[in-house]
């Protein structure tokens, strides 16, 4: 590996590229738009409890103000997507105008002053605030809901079986994929390596191919 590769900057403490810093970001925004919207799709939750998250909810009475006919329950759907898109088009600007002061105040002229100085691409301290306690309502309204943990407890114990049955019996694996390994996967391997090679290929499959497959070794329906 690169001796002062990405694990050298990590304990270094020091910040990756303007370009990775926002490539963070933007996912951090997106992601959390994202799972509101899939949220309340799910019904796991709801726009009232939304209404408890500041930066959400300020969005959602700016546009029933523009538009009160969506304050009827049949048109929560594309009251959602309204709140959502302003939301995110604030966040955005939020993220420009964060981002153009702090450079200016570091002025860094090279990758190494970006890398010494705090983090330049960032919210304002307002935003940042709002942005946590919606984290922190996603974290325990949604990816704690207990549909949620549920789900996942499945999730885990199908990952763990498959590990085991192919590390038990590699050639389940199937023919294309070890001959497409680059030094095949048998009986003779050692535990570690085969442990890698199995980890591996179970990370590159779909759901849908992990539930067929754990179905095919084990004869148990995983329940979805």
């Amino acid at each position: 590996q690169e001796p002062r590769g990405v694990g050298h900057r990590f304990l270094a403490r020091t910040q990756p590229s303007l370009e990775a810093q926002l490539c963070n970001l933007a996912d951090e925004i997106a992601y959390n738009a994202h799972d509101i919207d899939d949220g309340v799709r799910s019904g796991l939750v709801t726009l009232e409890q939304l209404q408890e998250v500041p930066l959400f909810d300020q969005f959602r009475q700016q546009v029933l103000t523009e538009f009160a006919f969506l304050s009827d329950v049949a048109q929560g759907r594309r009251l959602l997507y309204e709140s959502i898109r302003r939301m995110l088009s604030t966040q955005v600007y939020d993220v420009i105008s964060a981002t153009e002061a702090a450079i200016a105040q570091e002025n860094p002229t090279s990758v190494s002053d970006i890398r010494l100085a705090p983090p330049l691409v960032q919210f304002n301290a307002p935003m940042k605030q709002q942005s946590q306690v919606l984290k922190a309502f996603l974290l325990s309204q949604l990816y704690r809901h207990p549909q949620v943990m549920d789900m996942t407890g499945q999730a885990q114990e199908v990952v763990r079986e498959l590990f085991a049955q192919y590390m038990a019996a590699p050639h389940e694996m199937g023919a294309g994929v070890l001959a497409r390994s680059e030094a095949g996967v048998s009986d003779s391997d050692s535990d570690a390596s085969r442990a890698r090679r199995v980890a591996d290929y179970i990370a590159g499959m779909t759901d849908r191919f992990a539930g067929r497959e754990y179905e095919r070794l084990t004869g148990q329906a995983w329940l979805r």
